[in-house]
């Protein structure tokens, strides 16, 4: 174990890595057929598993597929063995390190569009892709440094080879980044203050796995509050890092020197050997997703606010209003509750948007409501459209009210009606007592 193999180290090094890490992952499947992995440097800083970032517009926003169920991995918290974060229901999340050291086995979330909502993007830094001829492909559509993409008007090929599964052969997913668990790993006075990340160099930087674009698996595992976890084989690289908490130490063995997980230090393996899945900006500072126009349903800074009548640019009576309350009218795939007034309802509201500072409710109450609310709208019909009217309108979980979509059957209303009082158990503030939209009936 102690003899763990140090990447990056020289062009030989990184060609014989990139054969190891090939032949790891595709298991037994000819490389030369279906995959070259990419073990070029794409920065000066190092080679794609380093996972650079140097500026914003390196980071892609990838929407994920419409009309089906679509699943990513989230690592960037992964590491140790105790839970880190703020937020005590937070999972175990290890990366422990292959015999040989090629490989970082990380505990990863996985995040499904049956609970999350498809209006979400998910995030993949383009010095990190991991497929090289994805890579290239992604670099000539838009730009090396990804500003071509950054309007949102041109779809980056690496979003296109996420969504239909073809980034690495035999993943059941792939890890990228998404903020939206930001709020279990940063306080709100972290972030205010811009304290949001640990750096790692110098004497303390060490192996790290560059999680970004690593395939992942499904274990059928689920953390104590019932969220499905997944196992993604991230390779590792020896260099400075960050990490995207702060006050955690650099070494994933030892205990992070927040109060909370100092706490929680006694729980850990003495005798494992973890590294932390993490990234390097050379600038220094947290990696941050880009700028630009709020995002719907995203918690946090970046996301849309909730609907307000007075913001609103959309004429109900325009075309595409007909078409968005048709897929709302429409969206009883699973049963006759309408899931995309009852998903609109319920979802912002429980992930932390339009709540105040002392936002906290527990991770089980969250999961419960979400599962309830918003089974099966990633096969509801019409998210182009929806998407486009909250983007437009720039609030979220909105389009209904936006166009002003009002034909909900009785058992929906009765619905939105007992989810709304959930909502109000868990102490959760829903949009009926903030805008006074999507309420319900109790029959």
């Amino acid at each position: 174990m102690d003899k763990t193999y140090k990447a990056g180290n020289s062009a030989k090094n990184i060609s014989n890595y990139g054969k190891r890490y090939s032949k790891d992952i595709l298991r037994g499947i000819k490389i030369s057929d279906v995959y070259s992995f990419n073990d070029t440097d794409t920065t000066r800083f190092g080679p794609a598993y380093a996972n650079i970032w140097l500026e914003k517009s390196n980071f892609l926003a990838c929407l994920p597929p419409g009309g089906r169920q679509f699943s990513y991995a989230l690592c960037y918290y992964s590491g140790p063995d105790q839970p880190t974060g703020n937020d005590p229901d937070n999972p175990s999340l290890p990366c422990t390190l292959s015999r040989d050291g090629v490989v970082a086995n990380c505990t990863c979330y996985e995040l499904s569009t049956e609970l999350i909502s498809p209006k979400i993007p998910y995030y993949v830094d383009i010095n990190a892709i991991s497929n090289l001829d994805i890579y290239q492909q992604t670099i000539e559509v838009c730009g090396k440094d990804g500003l071509k993409c950054a309007s949102g008007d041109i779809v980056p090929p690496v979003c296109d080879a996420i969504n239909v599964n073809l980034l690495v052969p035999g993943a059941d997913a792939i890890s990228v980044f998404s903020p939206i668990f930001i709020q279990n790993y940063q306080s709100p006075q972290d972030i205010a203050s811009g304290n949001t990340s640990t750096s790692c160099k110098r004497k303390n930087a060490a192996l790290y796995a560059g999680c970004m674009t690593a395939p992942c698996y499904t274990t059928g595992e689920k953390d104590a509050q019932g969220r499905n976890l997944m196992e993604c084989k991230c390779p590792v690289y020896d260099g400075p890092f960050q990490i995207g908490q702060s006050d955690q130490n650099c070494d994933a063995n030892d205990p992070p020197t927040n109060a909370l997980s100092k706490s929680m230090a006694n729980t850990r393996k003495r005798h494992s050997k973890n590294v932390w899945s993490a990234a390097y900006n050379p600038n220094g500072g947290p990696i941050e997703i880009p700028d630009g126009a709020c995002v719907p349903d995203l918690p946090g800074s970046k996301g849309c606010e909730l609907y307000d009548d007075s913001n609103s640019i959309i004429n109900p009576d325009e075309a595409i209003c007909s078409k968005v309350c048709s897929s709302y009218d429409n969206s009883t795939v699973i049963s006759d509750t309408q899931v995309g007034y009852s998903c609109d309802a319920t979802l912002c509201t429980t992930l932390g948007i339009g709540q105040g500072d002392n936002f906290n409710p527990s991770a089980s109450d969250q999961i419960q409501l979400l599962g309830k609310a918003c089974d099966g709208i990633s096969k509801m019909s019409g998210m182009d459209q929806i998407l486009l009217v909250e983007a437009l309108a720039g609030c979220s979980c909105c389009a209904s009210q936006v166009c002003g979509c009002d034909s909900i059957n009785s058992q929906t209303n009765q619905e939105i009606y007992n989810l709304n009082q959930e909502q109000r158990d868990a102490h959760i503030t829903p949009q009926c007592d903030i805008n006074n939209t999507l309420c319900g009936e109790n029959e």
